[in-house]
């Protein structure tokens, strides 16, 4: 292992030390990586603001087995527009956040790298929904590593023809003559629910979800990646 040199996202920060931070970075190259940032912290440092959380980052870095050296930092954008609504803010940092939890380290990420940098990409703008937009920026992302939950039919016995729940810890809807407990879910939100994931993120808007929808998506996918990585009720918060 050796100095590194490339870009990424910045998902999570915490303070270290007097003057340090620990840095959680989705980089282009390497996936997520967790890095000291020594003197980070101080009033002079070259590295103030540069690890702001979604801030996209170039970084050297000493690349080690757990936490890497972060040797030098540059702002490539801090996404100012988007960080200019707190609603639009706070949904890009629940996506932010889904991916902290989910993705593995050390392990490159093509697809969903191209999806958070599109989706950023899409909330600067300011053109998009911004809580239907993170909706589908997290299922997409859920599914192309590989957890894709099942809407369109019961995981259990393939009816179509609901009424249906969904149930974390199945990976999808069930009916109700095969389940009774779960969070019930419409099946034509379920319907609208796979069409985010299998649209591209510039069409989300096409499909009308109304508020009541949109918070139901977030809490079953908070019950769902809990239920992925294992964390209790209440700590994990999409």
């Amino acid at each position: 292992m050796g100095i590194e040199r490339g870009e990424g996202f910045v998902l999570r920060v915490r303070d270290f030390a007097e003057s340090d931070v620990i840095v959680t970075l989705f980089t282009e190259q390497w996936g997520k990586r967790t890095g000291i940032a020594k003197g980070a912290r101080r009033f002079k440092s070259r590295l103030g603001g540069v690890f702001d959380l979604l801030n996209r980052v170039e970084v050297v870095f000493y690349a080690k087995a757990q936490l890497d050296l972060i040797s030098q930092g540059a702002l490539i954008s801090g996404y100012p527009r988007l960080k200019s609504s707190l609603n639009t803010v706070v949904s890009a940092l629940s996506v932010g956040k889904l991916l902290e939890r989910l993705l593995p380290l050390h392990q490159r990420e093509d697809a969903p790298y191209a999806l958070f940098a599109e989706y950023l990409g899409r909330m600067e703008e300011g053109t998009s929904p911004a809580e239907q937009m993170a909706v589908a920026a997290m299922l997409k992302i859920v599914a192309v590593l590989g957890h894709r939950p099942q809407f369109t039919a019961c995981v259990r016995c393939g009816s179509t023809s609901g009424p249906f729940v969904f149930v974390p810890e199945r990976g999808g809807v069930m009916c109700t003559r095969c389940e009774q407990r779960g969070i019930d879910i419409s099946r034509g939100l379920a319907l609208s629910l796979n069409a985010l994931i299998d649209r591209p993120l510039s069409r989300a808007g096409i499909i009308h979800l109304k508020p009541d929808e949109i918070a139901l998506a977030r809490d079953m996918l908070d019950a769902y990646v809990r239920e992925l990585v294992g964390a209790p009720r209440g700590m994990m918060k999409v």
